[in-house]
């Protein structure tokens, strides 16, 4: 050889090769595409230096290929002349974002070719098919999208799961189970299938740990983390009588390294999916499930229930009436009853609940001079002070509230048989005429005041809460809260006194019914003043 004659070097060249689903990665589609770049590679004689791969992940526009990433970064240094794809919908699928990563290759001075189009990028022929293969790949994705959103908005027309299946749940398919909770852990794992694989089922130990969540949840006396600990040493027993410790699907669930957290519980409490229901988001322009927006509809599921309505719907009140709670795990839950509804007089901030003395003694505090934001005169009030004033002052009016001889509704049966009483005597002959119509008006002007809807509205709720108001000292906290929400919308506290009460509009009308009352050093306490 000539030593005046360069040497020409082949050209470097770099192969990419995808699959987007992951299905494909037990088959032959990635061995195939090397295979078919490597020979390429080899016809032309030019030198292959690396492949990247990226796995399971598609090559739609704003989609993460970390390969494809890094290929892109070492082209911007120079690391190599050519790349080359076995298709062009391997490198992308979208046409603008195809051209803009070429045309990105082509700054860098690197080539592309694809072997299965034969393309050329540097010939003007070679462009001309890069476009038109690009628009063909850009609509078959297009069409993908809508007949994806069309299938999901039909699957759950049909009540059927869309998404991954929700803890509590499984596909039934225990012949063939690939579930993370199957192996080793689910005692139908094997056997004969439970269900079709359409319609989730109820996973037969994970929806015990679903019904121990929510009952001890309803309790009041459990929150997040409590439950979470609790559920990381709890035992569930199989049919056959062995033990397993209960374990969340999750990395490390094979060797128990996945504890439950309060997170898991407080997603679990809040699964609508649990009754049964399907909550659906709807699914965006291409084809995804709108997760973590709020239901647009809430359709009826095919999967059976793993919890009634009431409990969850007693769950959600709970979980909104707690709002801050302790979640110390060594202390016990602490619920303030007035928390959330009671304010300062002074500066018209929200009073929480705090505990002082190691928790023996109980406070409200107002919000300025807790988080140090303003100054405030209002001092600490004792919460067993602030609680009884408003407790008294709810007896006062149920008590104020003592219906007449024609709002007697609770007693409406004595009333009916007084009146049939009367009746009879008259008919006997032991009473008069004029008796008798005294007793027929009087039982008259009762049934109709009995037909007023008002009436009915204002006996049903008296009926309700004013054997709660009894017996406060006994209530749960939890429920000493729900009852005030009842009645109260918000309370007003200066110094140690009640200075204002707004009542709900459930309540305001026993209110009005009732004398002007007064709190403590004479300060007005009706209606909200």
């Amino acid at each position: 050889m000539n030593p005046l004659i360069p040497k020409i070097l082949p050209l470097r060249a770099v192969g990419y090769r995808r699959v987007s689903m992951r299905d494909q990665l037990d088959g032959h589609s990635l061995d195939a595409q090397e295979d078919n770049i490597q020979r390429y590679v080899r016809e032309q004689g030019w030198q292959l230096q690396k492949i990247y791969i990226d796995a399971g992940i598609s090559a739609k526009q704003g989609s993460h290929r970390p390969a494809f990433e890094q290929l892109m970064k070492d082209a911007s240094c120079k690391q190599f002349d050519v790349v080359v794809v076995d298709k062009i919908d391997r490198f992308y699928r979208h046409l603008s974002g195809l051209l803009s990563s070429l045309d990105a290759l082509n700054e860098h001075g690197v080539s592309f070719a694809s072997v299965q189009e034969k393309l050329d990028f540097t010939s003007p022929w070679g462009k001309l098919m890069l476009t038109v293969l690009g628009m063909l790949a850009e609509i078959y994705i297009d069409n993908l999208r809508q007949e994806t959103r069309k299938g999901k908005i039909q699957r759950a027309r049909k009540g059927l799961w869309l998404g991954g299946i929700p803890f509590g749940y499984c596909s039934g398919q225990c012949s063939n189970c690939n579930d993370q909770n199957g192996k080793g852990y689910c005692p139908n794992y094997g056997g004969p299938d439970q269900g079709d694989g359409k319609v989730i089922i109820p996973h037969p130990l994970e929806s015990q740990v679903v019904r121990q969540v929510f009952d001890w949840y309803i309790t009041g006396e459990w929150n997040h983390l409590t439950i979470a600990t609790a559920l990381n040493e709890m035992m569930l027993t199989r049919p056959d009588g062995s033990e397993v410790q209960a374990r969340q699907k999750g990395r490390g669930y094979e060797n128990g390294a996945c504890p439950f957290t309060r997170d898991v519980v407080r997603d679990m409490l809040k699964r609508l999916a649990y009754t049964g229901k399907l909550p659906y988001q709807g699914v965006d322009a291409n084809g995804r499930h709108r997760k973590r927006e709020a239901p647009g509809e809430i359709l009826t599921g095919a999967h059976d229930a793993i919890i009634d309505v009431e409990t969850f719907n007693k769950a959600q009140e709970i979980r909104k009436l707690r709002n801050r709670v302790s979640s110390n795990v060594n202390n016990p839950v602490q619920i303030f009853p007035l928390t959330g509804i009671l304010y300062c007089a002074c500066c018209g901030r929200r009073m929480r609940g705090v505990s002082k003395e190691q928790r023996r003694n109980n406070y409200y505090q107002c919000s300025s001079s807790l988080d140090g934001t303003a100054k405030c005169s209002q001092k600490l009030v004792r919460a067993q002070n602030v609680e009884q004033q408003v407790i008294k002052w709810l007896k006062q009016v149920v008590k104020g509230f003592a219906p007449n001889d024609t709002l007697l509704a609770a007693n409406s049966g004595e009333h009916e048989q007084r009146h049939q009483r009367a009746q009879n005597l008259y008919l006997a002959g032991e009473i008069s005429e004029e008796i008798y119509l005294v007793e027929k008006e009087r039982w008259e002007q009762i049934e109709r005041l009995l037909l007023l809807p008002e009436t009915h509205a204002k006996i049903k709720f008296i009926n309700e809460i004013a054997p709660q108001i009894e017996r406060w000292d006994n209530l749960e906290q939890l429920n000493k809260k729900r009852l005030l929400r009842m009645a109260l919308e918000a309370i007003f506290i200066h110094g140690n006194a009640l200075a204002g009460i707004t009542p709900t509009s459930t309540f305001l009308p026993l209110v009005w019914q009732v004398p002007c009352l007064s709190g403590e050093g004479g300060i007005r306490t009706r209606g909200g003043v």
